[in-house]
């Protein structure tokens, strides 16, 4: 997942936006969230800094949903439940590929005895790549998301969407963002969401 041209764009208003909302006591709790998941679990990149770092707490997020209120009220009203995105993409040294792929798989398993609905697993074995998406359940709504993927000759990409998701909108947020990934993401959620009603499976892909 490769979104360094949206980090930009978001990095710009972020240096504009951020001391607004600096120091807001909300932002602590975010951690406590069920939705929320702490990659550095993960415990493999060490000191080496993310090559995209994108991060927008609440207060961005409502200032966005806040501008979009008169064109599109619904999106505007799932962004208003959103707490946190955070994005980070790390390049993966050759001595540590290996570990990444055994710490990614671990972490999926972690997710999923914590509860997390597995929409798409992906084990690509042509070229080793690995890519998990997975959605927090309550009820009949969604309270986090996650993706994660590995390309074993590129970069590693993590993605955490905090609060409540409407799988419908995950399409227009992308947009919103420039997260282009996003808009395939949300017909791939809504597919197996519909199919789940329906006593459907979960999508899992292994390519020869």
């Amino acid at each position: 997942m490769r979104n360094r041209w949206f980090s930009l764009v978001v990095a710009g208003l972020m240096a504009v936006a951020a001391p607004a909302f600096a120091g807001d006591p909300k932002n602590e709790d975010v951690n406590r969230h069920p939705g929320f998941v702490d990659f550095t679990a993960l415990n493999v990149f060490g000191d080496q800094g993310p090559e995209v770092e994108v991060f927008l707490d609440r207060g961005l997020i409502a200032m966005v949903g806040s501008m979009s209120k008169r064109k599109d009220p619904a999106l505007s009203e799932m962004l208003s439940k959103l707490l946190q995105i955070r994005v980070q993409t790390f390049a993966i040294r050759d001595e540590k590929r290996s570990e990444i792929e055994a710490k990614t798989k671990e972490m999926a398993k972690k997710l999923e005895s914590k509860g997390w609905q597995t929409f798409v697993r992906v084990n690509d074995k042509k070229d080793g790549s690995q890519t998990y998406v997975y959605m927090k359940p309550r009820g009949n709504v969604f309270e986090g998301l996650v993706v994660m993927n590995v390309d074993p000759n590129d970069d590693a990409s993590f993605v955490n969407i905090v609060g409540e998701i409407d799988p419908e909108k995950l399409g227009e947020l992308g947009e919103k963002f420039n997260i282009g990934d996003l808009d395939s993401l949300g017909s791939e959620i809504r597919l197996h969401h519909r199919g789940h009603d329906d006593g459907g499976q979960k999508s899992e892909k292994k390519k020869e």
